[in-house]
């Protein structure tokens, strides 16, 4: 199941491709090969490699990868920072998408946002929670080496996040801190503003969750807004699970399943 790859995608599987899995970060181009070998398993998928650092840009280079390698409407199955993404191109292009399956999505909201640290803090030595803390404010303020904290906050991360990893694949991402930087502070600036909510309640697709019980982003931080904007959400919360359910012994093969699910339905 190796993936071709150019400049700007890796394809998995046969044509015509019908699913795009869109990595997290942002800044984070190659961490969703897991996703799209399990996706490749049954339907033809490309992994964009993202590189511009506003949104506008990203949506724009996600329509140029999609034109050029897809065929027809796609759906999107983006994760972490992908999962905004995917719902923001959907809600720009929805001539484009045919569904979109959010996966360990951020909160939508800016009241749920204190819940992710305190989350995340319950899986941290106390050393490791003072790392994030600082690496977080270094990343905001923009004092360099924003690549080196950008991977380090990723391995802090990961660990908390996740409930019981196994990492299949090397999934090692081509990590790039002042894509993250730029884009992240935008978007967060989005959602404050109420701006990111007003997006996503306009998509006209399906639109699924496929959330970790464990994983410190809440689900309810992406159903509630939606339901007060009179939005349906199908949702899954899987047990025993994290962050990136691909990886998770115990979750992983109820993740296939309802993902295949989805993609099929």
């Amino acid at each position: 199941m190796n993936g071709k790859e150019n400049i700007m995608v890796r394809t998995y599987g046969k044509e015509p491709y019908k699913v795009a899995a869109i990595h997290g970060g942002p800044g984070a181009a190659g961490s969703a090969l897991g996703l799209a070998r399990l996706i490749a398993e049954a339907h033809g998928v490309v992994e964009p490699m993202q590189s511009k650092d506003t949104i506008g840009g990203l949506e724009e280079e996600l329509m140029e990868q999609i034109e050029e390698n897809c065929s027809g409407k796609v759906i999107l199955a983006g994760h972490s920072w992908g999962a905004w993404l995917a719902g923001l191109f959907a809600e720009r292009f929805p001539d484009k998408v045919e569904k979109v399956i959010l996966i360990g999505c951020a909160p939508l909201e800016e009241s749920y946002v204190s819940q992710i640290a305190e989350r995340r803090k319950e899986n941290m030595s106390p050393q490791e929670a003072e790392e994030f803390e600082e690496i977080l404010r270094r990343l905001e303020d923009g004092s360099g080496e924003n690549d080196a904290y950008l991977r380090r906050l990723g391995e802090i991360c990961g660990r908390a996040d996740g409930y019981q990893e196994e990492e299949l694949w090397d999934e090692q991402a081509d990590v790039n801190g002042d894509l993250y930087e730029k884009a992240w502070n935008e978007a967060a600036g989005l959602r404050k503003s109420g701006k990111l909510l007003e997006r996503f309640a306009k998509i006209t697709c399906p639109v699924v969750l496929i959330q970790g019980a464990a994983d410190p982003h809440p689900a309810a931080g992406v159903i509630q807004p939606l339901k007060e904007c009179n939005v349906y959400i199908k949702s899954y919360v899987l047990d025993k699970c994290g962050h990136t359910p691909w990886r998770e012994k115990y979750a992983r093969e109820k993740f296939a399943g309802v993902l295949c699910s989805e993609l099929e339905g």
